[in-house]
């Protein structure tokens, strides 16, 4: 907090840079600041002096009758690292540089000048926001160092972003702002920095981020756990594309990662993504509004038949509930009814309004299914063909009151018309009822608040379970040894390495002549496999240097001979000899996997296995280290889980031994940073448990 504090509730500014050029179109820091209302101390700096807007100009820094908190730089970016070393000298704590073309230039010139102001700063008090920023609106004091004009109603929201814009904008995006920081280049401080403050503000009810891109994501992590424990967070992650990632890139100079780690991220730290900003616009004003769902079923009120099919159709796309109501409500709801007519879900309520009244009808009907126990939420829908001060069916005020009375269940509304936005402006401004473009939006941001508000696993760190019995010291043995001999590719030691970690590895043995060979099959018992040990040969069942089901000591000799001649045709390989295991049938092939992700680090990785890993791609991901609970959700989420659990009448598989696997790898990867690859490919499943049968791990010197 301390170190945000300047930025955000300055007492006094210092504007370095700023023109004395004013009015329209002059974009002038120091003109937008005194529209705002900003109530502090303002010093402008301006190599003339003289006065601008009738306040005193002072001809540099040290020049200042006083240390400001913060001072915003607007300047040619030669001259920003003096600038910034004179900002040190005069201790000021915080420094915003809105001046481009730093790591976000195409230029050596920019990273040079990049590294000199990081060097300016270096075990010093002061921060910096920015380069390449917009800087800070702050709408509960007034504070915004924006140049160019910013109107936007003063919310319990926070934002930050890595692009103007968002602020810019964010009464569109976000319907207003109390706090909005553009962090820009992030080169000093980053997202997670500003996200920690926003989580202690208790004037920020909804955090909206912007990402393009991370530093450290291991600390991200940290942060985000902490912070989502007491209030939403909705993350819009740009750059999800080839194009997109490039592009952000060389707009904030961040690294923009593989996309499907960042989701990783957000579920397991119980984030919110949102693909778009009319999503981050509904969850904003869902999580304003609402703080209450205890649970997923939903009921619908319409005065159409066919809408009311379309919000069926998206209570099941959300993986929501079409709530069931109890004997009692649907006799309520019969004795209002036509007798024609069947009470259900949907309800209904225009053949009734139009005879006894649609005012009376509504209320009777939401009053009743409100109260159903069997009820979590309701979505009401209703038209706007005319302006409500003429519309005889304005129920702006009466499902108002309504709501007003079930603060424990959402009452959502679709409107539709050419006055949706006037019903919807009048009823956000009671604060009681969020009015949804549509079903899917209104059903979509349901399940986001319920998800939130009742999360499947717990998301804090505390969680993680060690499980001990490992033997580390052991494994960082072989792993120093083979970087030693520069060896970086290990196969057969990798089923040594699992079995380590206490993942259950297939009996094996090695054999460099027929003879051995013999002999391990003789030990280990027939049927067994023969693969081909050669560090210049990866896939080996694509050569035919893997032989199953070999039965008999004349078939291990036919089998050796073959291999060796397979081998022999492959120039430059060389055979050290042939793993022999025991032979396994039946059971689901997996795939368990880990990768060291440049932001997070190890992420595991769980699919189908065998030949179906690339083809189907069928993958779910997690970082590591995973709670048990995480890697069963990685399980569940996946197409083939129905396979595990039995599908036409197959076995079920031993899901907990999958799960238990999972999160040894999550452990193994954690604690040995030179495996920067891994895979088990394939671990066999079955009713009685799991086997890996075959992996390979891959090592970089740290």
């Amino acid at each position: 907090m301390e170190t945000i504090t300047p930025f955000v509730e300055p007492q006094s500014v210092a504007l370095i840079g700023v023109s004395t050029r004013t009015g329209p179109g002059t974009f002038n820091i120091l003109e937008e600041l005194l529209t705002y209302g900003y109530k502090g101390k303002i010093f402008p700096v301006n190599p003339k002096g003289g006065s601008i807007l009738n306040i005193t100009a002072y001809t540099s820094v040290a020049k200042l009758p006083e240390t400001p908190d913060v001072a915003v730089v607007s300047t040619p970016r030669t001259a920003v690292p003096q600038i910034v070393r004179d900002c040190v000298s005069k201790e000021i704590k915080g420094i915003i540089i809105i001046t481009q073309g730093f790591t976000d230039a195409d230029d050596d010139e920019g990273q040079r000048l990049h590294q000199e102001i990081l060097e300016s700063i270096e075990g010093t008090q002061t921060r910096i926001i920015g380069p390449n920023t917009l800087g800070i609106m702050n709408n509960f004091n007034r504070f915004n160092t924006s140049f160019i004009p910013i109107d936007s109603d003063c919310r319990n929201v926070g934002v930050i972003c890595q692009s103007g814009i968002f602020m810019a904008g964010s009464g569109d995006f976000s319907g207003g702002i109390g706090v909005g920081i553009d962090i820009g280049n992030t080169s000093d401080l980053d997202s997670s920095d500003i996200l920690e403050y926003m989580g202690e503000d208790n004037r920020i009810e909804v955090i909206n981020l912007h990402l393009e891109g991370l530093s450290n994501g291991r600390r991200f992590l940290d942060v985000m756990r902490k912070v989502t424990a007491n209030k939403p967070v909705l993350v819009l992650k740009t750059g999800t594309s080839e194009v997109g990632a490039r592009a952000a890139g060389s707009h904030s100079g961040s690294l923009a990662g593989e996309d499907h780690v960042y989701n990783a991220a957000f579920q397991q730290t119980g984030a919110i993504r949102v693909t778009d900003v009319d999503q981050m616009s509904d969850l904003t004003e869902t999580f304003l509004t609402y703080k209450s769902m205890p649970g997923k079923r939903i009921a619908i009120v319409t005065i159409s038949g066919g809408a009311g099919i379309i919000a069926i159709d998206a209570v099941s796309n959300n993986n929501l509930q079409v709530a069931k109501f109890s004997t009692s409500t649907n006799k309520s709801l019969t004795e209002i009814f036509p007798a024609w007519m069947k009470p259900g879900n949907p309800t209904d309520i225009w053949p009734s309004g139009m005879s006894k009244g649609y005012h009376k009808i509504l209320k009777q009907s939401m009053e009743t299914i409100l109260s159903d126990p069997g009820v979590d939420a309701v979505l009401l829908i209703s038209p706007a063909y005319i302006r409500p001060e003429n519309d005889p069916l304005n129920i702006i005020d009466l499902i108002d009151q309504i709501a007003e009375k079930h603060p424990e269940k959402p009452t959502a509304s679709w409107i539709f018309g050419p006055h949706r936005k006037t019903y919807a402006s009048k009823l956000k401004q009671k604060g009681n009822i969020v009015v949804y473009s549509t079903a899917n939006r209104a059903m979509h941001s349901l399940k986001c608040l319920h998800d939130y508000l009742n999360p499947s696993y717990p998301t804090q760190k505390n969680a993680i379970v060690e499980l001990g019995d490992t033997q580390k010291d052991l494994v960082a043995g072989i792993i120093e040894s083979n970087l030693m001999s520069q060896t970086t590719t290990l196969n057969e030691q990798a089923l040594d390495i699992m079995h380590a970690y206490g993942i259950p590895v297939i009996k094996s043995g090695i054999a460099t002549s027929p003879e051995q060979a013999v002999e391990k099959a003789q030990k280990l018992g027939y049927p067994i496999v023969m693969k081909v040990i050669s560090p210049q040969i990866t896939h080996k069942s694509d050569i035919g240097a893997v032989k199953l089901n070999i039965k008999t000591e004349e078939e291990v000799h036919k089998a050796w001979n073959e291999i060796t001649e397979t081998v022999s045709t492959i120039p430059g390989a060389r055979m050290l000899g042939v793993l022999i295991q025991q032979y396994c049938t039946g059971g689901t092939e997996i795939i368990l996997g880990a990768k060291r992700d440049p932001q997070f680090g190890p992420v595991l990785i769980y699919g189908l296995g065998g030949i179906y890993t690339e083809l189907l791609k069928d993958v779910s991901f997690r970082i590591a280290p995973i709670t048990p609970e995480e890697a069963r959700s990685m399980i569940k989420e996946t197409r083939s889980y129905k396979i595990l659990t039995g599908l036409r009448g197959n076995a079920v598989s031993n899901i907990d031994m999958i799960v238990y696997s999972l999160v040894r790898l999550g452990q193994l990867m954690s604690a040995h940073p030179e495996i920067v690859e891994m895979d088990i490919n394939p671990l066999l499943v079955d009713s009685n448990g799991a086997v890996a049968l075959d992996g390979r791990i891959m090592l970089k010197k740290m």
